[in-house]
């Protein structure tokens, strides 16, 4: 017989009050009796003592039915599998959960209520962290966690695999002594690390402002601060950093803390007597690798953990473009430079769901992606970490310090930026395939790049436009004049220890014949195995390899050298093209290369729009000079339009 029972209809809450409903779950010992339950409308201000639940929604599609005040409502499945675990037998709990105490269909609560979201969790006794229902392996797990606290242990950065030592000893302690060794190992993961609510973006604030959590997994139970201790505390990553970051560590075991440890890190540093500053774009970014049903929630939905939100107020009415635009405008004013643009770690404008190799460039959930965004916006629902051309700590400034702001930005996206114009590209060579194994293919493609005269090591050698021998800067413009973990630039003992080693390697190639890598000759180049593996080395301890994934060698009209975007052989839609221009823009610490959207001549039309190809390090130019040559009339100051 069909349910005739009313949907039900929400009460208005005042939010002049910072008002907000708490659900009354009513008991019963029955666990397949529908779930009831009542509304009360109270304040952040005036409230009794309530839970609250994080969970993650699970699919919009598969619903059931509560009874509210006598009326229905439609929740998903997980939510209300949660909420039978739940419910007491013998007394009502009160409980916040956003699905029921948020009319969702009512676009100015929504707006209203994500405001409070911060005070809602912040003010509430204990936050219920739902996982899911419990197996044959999760009181295992949960023991394991707690000998782990018990056994004082700390993260191991120098020793062998499988070892975990103890604070203030020597002494190691192996898997099996903590009964890691076969159920923990599979069943962290399974409680820890592939959960979908670890990857809800809501969830990253409720955990983070909540005075306590506490792990549902069924009928059992795991406080946070369990976890807690047995977390990494020596500091909170910024946003260039992830967790363990720059550290050697046991990754079968502590790849399966690494979620709750970027919550740790948020609950420090809002919790700390002095709070640690953490802006809204190392929130994000602190954040990215979660997911929201709605895009827009990558941003609304972790405002309230940062220091300075930029005044942006949760607007459902407004489109994820627009909101992005929001966060990029706030942003740019305030830094009043680029950085959100030069040095952003999500990639920029359109990404396509379904852009070959999609789920590992991009997302892990493809068809979370907001597409056909400017070329310069980030797209921050966008979950895998951009590599960037690290700048900071004054590494790299290409471009004037500051931007002109406010920033101008049109109706339809459009960014009025000022550049000084380095070159256009003039010339990439070909790039012969990937065939020889463990990624030493570094010295075949740095002799496909080598400029013209420089394969024969006893020629004059020839100067660099900026001064200095070309050679050498050419193998610097290789290696970004940088090394990597840390970043840092190349100095003095860098340069004359690289210095040797290319000018080695320069005068091996110069004696062996180019072989054809089709001929299927895997692991040798040119007749010399040893050189290939020896440079492999050095392009793995320096960074080059992980640079050259993304950038490759060009160069630019007037005898410039570069590193430009082109994806490795993957076949990305961004490649840098001949005609390409690099252009150190104010308030960019890096360079831009920009492409005409008609593809007319660059010399014609300034009003033209442009599009933001990536970024480029240009050998020279990356410490202020282009202004002044600029000034001197040796380059051309311009506006773009970025579209």
């Amino acid at each position: 017989m069909e349910n005739l029972t009313p949907s039900y209809s929400y009460r208005l809450v005042d939010p002049s009050s910072r008002g907000f409903r708490l659900a009354i779950l009513q008991p019963s010992a029955h666990f397949p009796a529908s779930i009831t339950c009542n509304l009360v409308e109270v304040t952040l201000d005036d409230h009794p003592i309530y839970e609250a639940l994080s969970y993650a929604w699970g699919d919009p599609k598969i619903q059931a039915t509560l009874q509210i005040e006598g009326a229905s409502l439609k929740v998903t499945t997980n939510l209300e599998l949660a909420l039978r675990y739940l419910r007491l037998p013998d007394r009502p709990r009160t409980i916040w959960v956003d699905a029921i105490c948020i009319d969702q269909s009512n676009i100015k609560e929504r707006n209203q209520q994500v405001g409070l979201m911060k005070g809602i969790y912040s003010s509430c006794a204990v936050d219920l962290v739902w996982i899911g229902e419990s197996d044959e392996c999760t009181q295992s797990v949960i023991d394991a966690v707690r000998r782990m606290k018990s056994l004082n242990l700390q993260r191991l950065t120098d020793r062998g695999a499988k070892d975990f030592g103890i604070i203030g000893s020597d002494k190691l302690v192996s898997l099996s002594k903590l009964g890691l060794d076969d159920i923990g190992s599979r069943g962290l993961p399974e409680l820890l690390e592939y959960p979908t609510l670890w990857e809800r973006v809501w969830v990253m604030q409720e955990i983070a402002c909540c005075p306590r959590a506490v792990l549902v997994v069924g009928k059992l139970t795991l406080p946070w601060e369990t976890l807690s201790s047995i977390l990494d505390h020596s500091g909170t990553p910024d946003r260039y950093h992830l967790p363990f970051s720059h550290q050697r560590y046991d990754k079968d075991i502590w790849d399966a803390f690494s979620k709750v440890q970027v919550i740790e890190h948020q609950r420090e540093a809002l919790n700390l007597t002095v709070p640690i500053n953490s802006t809204l774009l190392d929130v994000l970014s602190r954040f990215r690798a979660t997911y929201s049903t709605d895009p827009r929630d990558k941003i609304y939905g972790l405002l309230g953990l940062a220091t300075d939100n930029l005044d942006i107020i949760p607007d459902y009415k407004k489109t994820p473009q627009e909101v992005y635009i929001d966060v990029a405008r706030a942003q740019i004013n305030s830094a009043q430079n680029l950085d959100i643009i030069t040095q952003s770690l999500w990639p920029l404008g359109h990404t396509s769901s379904t852009a070959p190799c999609a789920e590992w460039r991009y997302s892990g959930n493809p068809s979370s992606l907001v597409e056909n965004l400017p070329s310069w916006l980030p797209n921050f629902s966008c979950t895998i970490a951009k590599k960037i051309l690290f700048a900071q700590r004054s590494i790299f400034s290409a471009g004037a310090e500051k931007c002109k702001c406010p920033i101008q930005i049109g109706p339809d996206g459009t960014l009025s930026v000022t550049g000084i114009v380095l070159g256009a590209i003039k010339t990439m060579k070909p790039t012969r395939e990937m065939v020889y194994s463990s990624g030493n293919y570094f010295s075949p493609w740095a002799r496909d790049w080598m400029p013209d005269g420089f394969a024969d090591p006893n020629s004059e050698d020839k100067s660099y436009v900026t001064g200095g021998n070309a050679f050498e800067a050419y193998w610097r413009t290789l290696m970004t004049d940088c090394l990597a973990h840390p970043s840092r630039r190349l100095n003095q003992g860098d340069l004359k220890k690289y210095a040797e080693i290319f000018n080695e390697w320069r005068q091996k190639t110069s004696q062996l014949p180019l072989s054809d890598p089709k001929l299927g000759q895997y692991d040798k180049y040119d007749g010399d195995k040893n050189l290939l593996y020896e440079m492999g080395r050095v392009a793995s301890g320096t960074g080059i390899s992980s640079l050259t994934n993304e950038w490759r060698f060009a160069e630019l009209g007037g005898g410039l050298y570069a590193m430009v975007p082109w994806g490795g052989l993957s076949g990305d839609n961004k490649l840098s093209k001949i005609g390409d221009l690099v252009v150190a823009v104010d308030g960019g610490k890096v360079p831009l290369v920009l492409r005409e959207r008609n593809s007319v001549s660059h010399h014609e039309n300034s009003g033209l729009k442009w599009k933001v190809i990536g970024t480029a390090y240009a050998h020279g130019f990356m410490d202020g000079l282009a202004s002044q040559w600029a000034g001197d009339g040796k380059l051309t100051k311009r506006d773009f339009d970025l579209i």
